[in-house]
């Protein structure tokens, strides 16, 4: 199984993983075969990529940290939430108090799946369309807070502080005009500074609702600041920052970094994990940190090059490793000759690292289709 781009897509693939339109309705079921009508028609819906069952790894699976139907609903959750408040701006209580109960019906199952894997590593890629960006960004940030919150001890019902208020971290941005969030070009001052509204947007959403905490509010309103002062709304520093929005900052940047969005692609893990390190004066480094420890810098079916001279697929990454995945080599680097498929494990094979990583057109088609074996 190996996610690959729709303009690599060829007749005959099979669909690994079920493709989905922004409300949830599958387009393409696992085990279809493609077809060119099929292809096409994914071009045009801007499906940016598919995991497929290739020659590669066919005994490889990619699996996500919680179950597909729990992310679903999720998403379709925070969808109706947050229509909702944008619709009724100040809704009624009753339909806060629905919310609320959803979200933490979600959240139980979330971080029990959660609590329940034993290599917590997000080898998935989310595909999501532009226009459904806001929802599953926001399912996502609550995922990666929740993960990170697991491993710094956190207990459930710190947990589900952290999850009520990722959900909803970007709750404010339903009062920002769309022809602002979705702009492709370069942001006037004036549009930035609306957009840098949206935490005190939120904030006025919910405030006054005895149901929302004060962690969730927190997230919510404090997600942007920076402990080195250079964030919004407040520039506030260091410690005046609480626990939770500080973990919250961490994932909400990361998922932001390697999601498509309508100026730029998005970036590949390990280029998303260096842009953060570069910015790193701005994040706990105790969250980064613990955060990394559940992302794999080169996710499962990742083509890479070894310094050691070969070119091999990612087959395993281990939780707390992020840079040191399991590799099935399958051809020489100068050539991309074939050569016998073996696996070696740069967790435990110290002198070799990752060199790079290959986009889909920089290889063979030789190589993709008839690796030996």
């Amino acid at each position: 199984m190996r996610l690959v781009p729709v303009w690599a897509l060829r007749p005959g693939m099979e669909v690994a993983k079920k493709v989905a339109s922004n409300s949830g309705a599958p387009l393409l079921n696992v085990g279809v075969q493609l077809e060119m009508d099929y292809i096409q028609k994914l071009k045009k819906l801007n499906v940016r990529a598919v995991y497929i069952h290739d020659d590669l790894i066919p005994d490889v699976m990619v699996e996500d940290v919680i179950l597909e139907e729990t992310r679903e609903k999720a998403i379709n959750m925070v969808r109706s939430t947050l229509t909702a408040l944008k619709e009724y701006q100040r809704p009624k209580l009753s339909k806060l108090v629905t919310a609320r109960q959803e979200l933490t019906d979600i959240l139980d199952d979330i971080i029990n799946q959660l609590l329940g894997n034993e290599n917590l590593t997000v080898n998935l890629s989310d595909i999501r369309y532009t226009d459904d960006y806001t929802f599953s960004h926001s399912v996502n940030v609550a995922v990666l807070s929740i993960m990170t919150g697991i491993s710094l001890g956190m207990n459930r019902t710190e947990l589900k502080h952290m999850g009520i208020g990722a959900f909803l971290h970007d709750l404010g941005k339903v009062v920002v005009p769309l022809s602002i969030l979705n702009k492709p070009g370069r942001l006037l001052e004036e549009e930035r500074l609306e957009i840098e509204k949206h935490p005190l947007y939120g904030l006025e959403l919910v405030k006054g609702r005895h149901f929302f905490n004060g962690p969730s509010l927190a997230i919510i309103y404090k997600h942007h600041e920076r402990i080195n002062g250079k964030g919004y709304p407040q520039g506030l520093h260091g410690d005046e920052i609480e626990r939770y929005p500080k973990i919250c900052a961490v994932a909400d940047v990361y998922d932001a970094l390697v999601s498509d969005r309508p100026y730029r692609q998005g970036f590949k893990p390990h280029q998303a994990m260096e842009i953060m390190e570069e910015e790193c004066e701005g994040y706990d480094m105790q969250v980064m940190q613990t955060f990394y420890h559940h992302i794999a810098a080169y996710p499962v079916g990742t083509i890479i090059s070894l310094d050691n001279g070969y070119v091999g697929v990612v087959v395993h990454n281990t939780s707390g490793y992020p840079t040191r995945p399991r590799v099935r080599v399958i051809a020489e680097k100068e050539s991309f000759s074939p050569v016998e498929c073996y696996e070696i494990d740069l967790l435990t094979t110290l002198n070799v690292t990752v060199e790079r990583v290959y986009e889909e057109h920089e290889l063979p088609e030789r190589l993709l289709r008839n690796p030996s074996s």
